[in-house]
């Protein structure tokens, strides 16, 4: 995973280690290909990584907790993105069965 944090400004960063922290205890794969970094047209900060068919990010404007932690899911045909709250999710197997539901609906 690529994560140069010369390229976050404090509060990003802090954002992106609690980001991180969060992907660790669900129990995803930060070994895997894909990035840490901050969105240069909307500011979020995000986690990608290709082993999921989902994004985790927190918006510029945010409390550091689980409650401004979103995961995102994009249609991979259309580009149409579907979000929710981490919250809405009880571990990782629920996000992934939630992503699998959307990819099967689009199809």
């Amino acid at each position: 995973m690529n994560f140069n944090v010369e390229k976050f400004c404090q509060w990003e960063l802090e954002k992106a280690v609690f980001i991180l922290a969060t992907a660790q205890n669900l129990g995803m794969n930060l070994s895997s290909y894909g990035e840490c970094a901050v969105n240069q047209n909307s500011g979020y900060t995000y986690l990608w990584l290709e082993d999921y068919n989902f994004a985790l990010y927190m918006p510029i404007n945010c409390e550091i907790n689980k409650d401004d932690i979103y995961v995102l899911w994009s249609n991979p045909d259309n580009g149409t993105e579907i979000e929710q709250s981490l919250t809405n999710f009880t571990d990782l197997q629920d996000i992934e069965n939630w992503c699998k539901s959307l990819n099967t609906a689009t199809e």
